[in-house]
């Protein structure tokens, strides 16, 4: 199904557009709506759609300077312009900008659907074959490294598949670098090849070869005359590429042996789960004690067991602390390791606080289940486990305050204490409470019948108004406070909402200030 994005700031027409015309049923799904070129870009770089639907005569930032941007974090997406002035400069800068076409308004919608499918369908003619040169090269890449690391390969194996990949490397030595996007959890990611090779550019591009793993991983794989030279080059990407986390294989004398560097390299990524994302580790990090640190770990896990079924949270919570630090020290735990583990703390805990739970409401839910098995970090796994101890602590010793919030009500007080920033999304809020931003999403939509930016906004609108009474705080001041880096696209806002803009507003409430 082809995706689109609709942007227009009158509200009326937008929701025309998005509703009337039979989208799904011509194989189309909107897949968001925006009212000005600032929001827009947003979700365009979110969405990647394959048509922009946008009016050119919008506030703040208009549908021509829009698209000059949007080349840049979408450059295959294509886009239609409508605008209500018949003006030959729009048209000819649209013509600049390579739109697909240029729509009057009003516009008819079965003229408006022939046109996006006549886009769509040159979207197809253009990118579908390239496309598909592009993706059979990366699943043959990536098959061949999944194999590698499930069933092995004999040198025979890897020589044959290094060939069929068009791997040559010359050197003394050989050895793999996996580049992990440090961003978990994102169904698609920000980091590409380009972006990787485009950060090389200052050394030898015959010693190396980039490779993907999967969707969010690479594999740098390289021929090196002395053995830290892979050090010295990974410790370089990690410095260039601060979002990513790097770990490399030992270097071999063989480059059929550079299979073995890899699996090496992608055991050692492993330990991002424990130590954190955007760092360098390596296989030698991976190999430790073992035996003390797993009998430690076990000894430490009996006593949690025993001091939960105890009724004695002080001591699970300090025993904890300990766990966590004996998990760091063995290094050894898998993902899924960790999962169950932290499950089995949840479950236990659950049970406590349902026991001394007056309302008798079951504290474990699919929510914690889906929270746990959607994270990749024992940081946030903890997390789980210490808010689980922190509410069993507050039944025990009868708190008057309940900490049983649902998500969307701990995401409202979330909001409240940080609607001043900026940066403040959907997606930085679901992260911050250990959901998916769709979940999050429709939380809000079924608990208060309303969704997140509408929240987002009333609540800037209403601190701002409040604010605007203090005679002393210019604009610019409000806008910063209320979480608007721009004071032209704050008043806006605030006009739509009030109906009037700052200065007004504060007119009417001082009549008398000139």
């Amino acid at each position: 199904m082809y995706k689109i994005i609709v942007v227009e700031d009158d509200r009326i027409i937008r929701r025309g557009i998005c509703q009337t015309i039979p989208w799904r049923e011509n194989g189309i799904e909107v897949v968001g709506e925006a009212s000005d070129g600032e929001m827009a870009l947003e979700l365009i770089e979110q969405e990647q759609p394959h048509l922009v639907i946008s009016d050119i005569n919008m506030p703040f930032l208009n549908g021509l300077d829009m698209a000059r941007q949007l080349k840049e974090i979408s450059p295959q997406t294509k886009f239609i312009f409508l605008t209500g002035y018949e003006d030959f400069s729009y048209a000819q800068q649209a013509v600049q900008l390579k739109a697909f076409d240029y729509l009057l308004k009003p516009v008819d919608s079965e003229l408006l659907l022939e046109k996006v499918k006549e886009a769509l369908a040159e979207w197809s003619e253009t990118f579908s074959n390239e496309q598909l040169l592009v993706e059979s090269r990366t699943i043959r890449q990536q098959k061949f490294f999944k194999q590698l690391m499930t069933v092995g390969e004999t040198e025979n194996d890897i020589e044959k598949g290094l060939a069929e990949l068009d791997v040559h490397l010359d050197g003394t030595y050989y050895s793999a670098i996996v580049v992990h996007d440090g961003c978990e959890g994102k169904l698609q990611s920000s980091l590409d090849k380009e972006i990787v090779l485009h950060t090389l550019t200052q050394f030898d591009q015959d010693k190396f070869q980039l490779l993907s793993v999967t969707d969010n991983e690479w594999v740098l794989l390289i021929g090196h005359d002395e053995t830290v030279e892979a050090v010295g080059l990974a410790t370089f990407l990690l410095e260039q590429l601060p979002d990513v986390t790097l770990a490399y294989g030992r270097p071999y004398t063989n480059l059929f042996e550079i299979g073995r560097s890899f699996v090496e390299a992608k055991m050692a990524l492993d330990l991002r789960y424990i130590l954190g994302t955007g760092k360098l580790f390596s296989i030698d990090e991976k190999v430790t004690s073992g035996e003390q640190s797993a009998e430690s770990l076990k000894a430490i896990d009996t006593k949690l067991i025993a001091q939960i079924k105890q009724g004695v949270p002080e001591k699970v919570e300090e025993l904890l602390e300990e766990f966590h630090d004996a998990i760091i020290d063995y290094q050894s735990l898998s993902l899924a390791d960790l999962k169950v583990m932290t499950l089995k703390y949840a479950t236990l805990l659950s049970f406590e606080i349902d026991r001394w739970s007056k309302d008798g409401a079951s504290t474990y839910s699919a929510d914690v289940y889906q929270a746990v098995m959607e994270m990749n970090s024992l940081h946030g796994m903890m997390q789980i486990i210490r808010e689980l101890i922190k509410q069993w602590m507050e039944i025990l010793y009868q708190k008057e305050e309940s900490k049983f919030k649902s998500h969307v009500d701990l995401a409202i007080h979330y909001m409240n204490e940080y609607y001043s920033d900026s940066n403040l999304t959907l997606q930085k809020l679901a992260k911050m409470i250990h959901v998916s931003a769709p979940y999050l999403s429709n939380l809000f939509k079924l608990e208060k019948g309303f969704n997140f930016g509408d929240y987002l906004l009333e609540l800037r609108m209403k601190k701002a108004m409040e604010l605007l009474r203090e005679e002393r705080l210019k604009t610019y001041e409000i806008s910063e406070q209320v979480g608007y880096s721009n004071p032209q696209y704050f008043s806006i806002c605030f006009k739509k909402y009030t109906g009037h803009t700052p200065a007004e507003f504060k007119k009417k409430l001082n009549p008398n200030v000139s």
